[in-house]
């Protein structure tokens, strides 16, 4: 080599959390080549967060997400750069959801898009709505556009444009599937934005009417995929394609520090240094790393609240259930007295990896406002759901051939009311620690498509060392 034409120096980056947030940014900057070293640390003894696949009974089951949105196209690419599109499966023929209402099963008006009727004759005659309710939501493109900026509770936002049916006999079982959270409390802004958009552009009723009309039909895709041999494979494919001994299982990070102008990351094995740190660990958890490097960002971190639920599933033997259910599972709104939030029967929703003979149902516990029926004893809890799921599906004496719980306790976080203003200050916080920057569900997006957006931007703004492309308000947010 020539003198003045030294190799660049190595730059080290430890990424700590081995979720798909994490992995997808190791991934991203590994692609990139050298001169960059990466290290994972992940405190569990096995990688992929809350994707979790297993078998019960024979059968693959998900305990956390089931699926990914093809609406949002980054999880999808992913599935594909991994070469596991061979993989792929879709949703069964039987898209319907039903809504408990009086100890009823209602089918969910067929046309509903998120929450208001994209088509007419299916929603005027739903039993699920009184004609008082129908009326009001019909109407709902004549409602005045609020402009003051202020931001909303979902809660607060479907009463003024749909009415307190729709809060109560929609909005606020779907919100607790997606976020496990209570519409009283989640930001519209920040769950929902796409709400205040058509808000603006004359009301939700006629921008989804006319968004249904235009919506192009995507060759093989159904609007949920999964992989028939579970989430979990897409996390093995990650870690295949990074460098022997990157990953660090087992090994939680206690602080992360910086001396000399580089960073620290404290270990219980060892003391590792980095040019730049990606934390794509949960909000709170981060929290209690950073507290010595910086009690106001700690402070703003803890600020992000966090809600507990449980899966619970359960495989039952198909020719011992009387009248197999329609659609792909029903919500249940509170009022209804369950123990149960939702459920999935995840044989019909993907029949392409069902076992024959077996029908199996996921059903879902907790969330906010209800965390105490996911953290109660766990012998309690499943008796509540097998409970609940022979009450509703009419399954009176018919024992499950093995049912799985798990729990994850303070781990879906919740986007309340000023969850935007939270980023900003932590954005602030952040512009005094170059080279650190927060990755993950905890700041703006909870699907599995959102995750994998935020590790791609985290690793692009490590690798270019330059976050002015970027959000000038919330530098180090990926």
């Amino acid at each position: 080599m020539r003198p003045g034409n030294r190799a660049p120096a190595t730059k080290r980056v430890i990424i700590l959390g081995g979720g798909i947030s994490g992995l997808v940014a190791a991934y991203e900057l590994v692609k990139r080549g050298s001169p960059i070293e990466v290290t994972v640390l992940e405190a569990a003894k096995t990688l992929g967060g809350k994707i979790r696949t297993e078998t019960i009974d024979g059968q693959v089951v998900e305990t956390g997400p089931d699926s990914f949105i093809t609406a949002k196209p980054e999880m999808l690419e992913l599935v594909r750069e991994l070469g596991l599109e061979s993989e792929l499966i879709g949703t069964g023929p039987d898209a319907g959801v039903d809504i408990l209402l009086g100890g009823r099963l209602i089918p969910m008006p067929a046309g509903m898009n998120l929450i208001a009727p994209t088509r007419l004759l299916p929603f005027a005659f739903t039993p699920l709505f009184t004609p008082a309710a129908k009326l009001r939501m019909a109407f709902e493109p004549l409602r005045p556009v609020r402009r003051d900026g202020v931001d909303e509770s979902l809660a607060d936002f479907t009463r003024r444009r749909l009415g307190a049916e729709a809060l109560e006999r929609l909005v606020a079982p779907m919100l607790a599937g997606i976020y496990a959270g209570d519409p009283e409390r989640m930001s519209v802004r920040s769950t929902f934005p796409q709400l205040l958009e058509m808000e603006k552009k004359g009301g939700l009723v006629k921008s989804l009417w006319w968004g249904a009309k235009q919506a192009p039909r995507r060759e093989g895709l159904t609007m949920f995929m999964t992989l028939k041999g579970g989430l979990s494979k897409v996390i093995d494919a990650l870690q295949r394609r990074l460098p022997p001994r990157c990953v660090r299982a087992d090994c939680p990070a206690q602080a992360v520090r910086r001396r000399d102008g580089r960073w620290e990351v404290v270990t219980p094995n060892a003391v590792l240094e980095a040019d730049a740190v990606i934390a794509a660990l949960p909000a709170s958890a981060l929290a209690d790393c950073l507290e010595g490097l910086d009690y106001e960002l700690a402070m703003r971190l803890r600020e992000i609240p966090f809600a507990s639920t449980a899966t619970s599933v359960l495989v039952y033997d198909d020719q011992k259930v009387p009248n197999r259910p329609k659609g792909f599972g029903f919500l249940a709104p509170r009022g209804e007295g369950l123990t149960v939030t939702a459920a999935t029967y995840s044989s019909a929703k993907f029949p392409a990896r069902a076992l024959a003979g077996r029908m199996t149902v996921r059903a879902f516990v907790g969330g906010g406002g209800r965390e105490g029926d996911a953290e109660g004893p766990i012998t309690r809890l499943e008796s509540r759901v097998r409970a609940d799921i022979e009450k509703v599906l009419g399954l009176k004496g018919v024992v499950p051939l093995a049912q799985h719980t798990t729990r994850w306790i303070k781990a879906n976080p919740q986007y309340e009311v000023g969850h935007s203003r939270r980023l900003d200050r932590l954005g602030s916080c952040l512009k005094g620690h170059p080279g650190l920057v927060l990755a993950g569900a905890s700041y703006g997006g909870v699907g599995l498509p959102d995750c994998v957006r935020s590790g791609r931007r985290a690793a692009e703004l490590v690798f270019a060392g330059s976050r002015r492309s970027h959000d000038a308000v919330r530098l180090g947010l990926a």
